[in-house]
C-alpha cells in the first residue's frame, strides 16, 4: 500500500466511512507492536516519540506514528501541531505520521485512533507509536488498545504523583521519566517506586533526555523485548482472540440507533445470511467486531432465542488458527456441534459448540 493509498484510506476511516472500515477488516493482522504513550503535558511525548523513532529506524524498523491531538470546544478545530517536533522524518519512507484530532471523545483518544493502529499494523510497519492528548489521570483508554504502555513523567511532579496514581499510574507497562537531566529526578524514582511497591505489579521504571537521546537506546531494547508478544500467533496456551460478539435483536433498524447514532459506532458492512434466517449487522469494537443478529424467519434459530430469552448476547466467536484440529480435540472431549464447519459469508470456515457443554453460553469458532 502506497503512502498516498494509506492516507486516504486513513481519512476514509477517521470519517467513518463503511467501505473503509469493511477494507481494514479485510487486511491482514501485521506483527507491529502497538504502543501507547501517554503522561502529563509538558512531559515530552512528542519529543520522546520523534528520539524513539530514529532509533527504531537507525535498527531498520519501520515505524507508524498516531499523534493525538484534543479538538476545540468552541471552535471544533484542532492545531495538530506533535508533528512539529518530528519534521526529521518527514521525508523518510519508513516513518508514516497521522496527526488526529479527538473531535469530543475523552480518554486521550480520537474515535478512530483503534482503526488507524490496526490499519497500521496491517499495512506492515514493526512499530505503532500512539501519543495521547496529554490531559492527565483519566487518559487510560491506550492501555486496552495498545500492547504496551508507556507512561511518561518528569521530574519534579512530587504530590502529581499521588494526584495521578488512580488513573494512567495504574495502567503502566514501562515508567519512563523524561527530562532526567533535571533536578529531582532520583526523587521522582523513589515517588514512583513508593506507588509500585502498593500494587501487584512492577513495570520497569526508566530514564530518559529525548532532547540528546540519553536513555533511548535502552528504552528501546525495552520495546523490542515486547515485540515478540505482538508476533506470536495465537494458540490455546495465549488464547485464541475474540472475532466478534453475536447480539440478537428484534430490529436492526432500532438496534442501530444506539450502536450507530448515540454509541458513534460506524457499520461495517450488512448483508443477509439465507441459510442462517438472519439479516446482520457488524460493527468494530477494538481489535474485534459486534455482529448484531436479526432474525429473517420465524423458524429462525435467532428468532427461537429471542422467544425465550429475549433480546442479548447469543454467541461469542473466537478465531482459531486450525478449525479441523480444535473440532478433533472437541469430539474427542465429548462436545457437541451444531453441524459440520460451513462457509460463511466472506468465505472463513465456521462451527458452532453447543452451549451445553461449555457453560450454556454458544460459541461460534472461526477460521479465516
Amino acid at each position: 500500500m502506497t503512502p498516498r493509498e494509506l492516507s486516504r484510506l486513513a481519512t476514509a476511516l477517521e470519517n467513518g466511512d463503511a467501505a473503509a472500515f469493511a477494507r481494514l477488516a479485510a487486511l491482514p493482522r501485521g506483527h507491529g507492536l502497538i504502543t501507547g504513550i501517554t503522561g502529563p503535558p509538558g512531559a515530552g511525548k512528542s519529543t520522546l516519540v520523534d528520539a524513539v523513532t530514529a532509533e527504531l529506524r537507525r535498527r531498520g524498523h519501520t515505524v507508524a506514528i498516531i499523534a493525538v491531538d484534543p479538538s476545540s470546544r468552541s471552535t471544533g478545530g484542532a492545531v495538530l501541531g506533535d508533528r512539529v517536533r518530528m519534521q526529521r522524518h518527514h521525508s523518510d519512507p519508513g516513518v508514516f505520521i497521522r496527526s488526529t484530532a479527538t473531535r469530543g471523545a475523552s480518554g486521550g483518544l480520537a474515535r478512530a485512533t483503534s482503526a488507524l493502529a490496526r490499519l497500521f499494523r496491517s499495512a506492515g510497519f514493526d512499530y505503532i507509536l500512539i501519543e495521547t492528548v496529554g490531559t492527565g489521570q483519566d487518559e487510560i483508554d491506550v492501555a486496552s488498545l495498545a500492547d504496551l504502555t508507556l507512561v511518561v513523567l518528569v521530574p519534579g511532579m512530587g504530590d502529581d504523583v499521588q494526584a495521578i496514581k488512580a488513573g494512567i499510574m495504574e495502567i503502566a507497562d514501562v515508567f519512563v521519566i523524561n527530562k532526567a537531566d533535571r533536578p529531582g529526578a532520583d526523587q521522582s524514582q523513589r515517588d514512583i517506586e513508593a506507588m509500585l511497591s502498593l500494587g501487584a505489579t512492577n513495570p520497569p521504571v526508566l530514564r530518559t533526555v529525548a532532547l540528546d537521546g540519553t536513555g533511548i537506546a535502552e528504552l528501546c531494547d525495552e520495546l523490542a523485548r515486547h515485540k515478540p508478544r505482538a508476533e506470536q500467533p495465537a494458540s490455546p496456551v495465549d488464547g485464541f482472540p475474540i472475532d466478534h460478539l453475536g447480539i440478537a435483536v428484534r430490529s436492526l433498524a432500532e438496534a442501530l440507533q444506539f450502536y450507530e447514532r448515540d454509541l458513534g459506532l460506524p457499520v461495517l458492512s450488512r448483508e443477509v445470511v439465507p441459510h442462517e434466517k438472519v439479516s446482520v449487522a457488524m460493527l468494530p469494537a477494538g481489535g474485534s467486531r459486534i455482529e448484531l443478529l436479526e432474525p429473517t424467519a420465524a423458524d429462525s434459530p435467532v428468532s427461537k432465542f429471542l422467544e425465550t430469552r429475549g433480546p442479548g448476547l447469543h454467541h461469542v466467536a473466537l478465531r482459531v488458527p486450525d478449525l479441523h484440529a480444535v473440532i478433533a480435540r472437541l469430539e474427542a472431549s465429548g462436545a457437541r456441534l451444531l453441524g459440520l464447519p460451513r462457509r460463511g459469508a466472506g468465505g472463513h470456515l465456521y462451527v458452532f459448540v453447543h452451549p451445553a457443554g461449555t457453560g450454556g453460553v454458544l460459541w461460534e469458532l472461526i477460521q479465516d
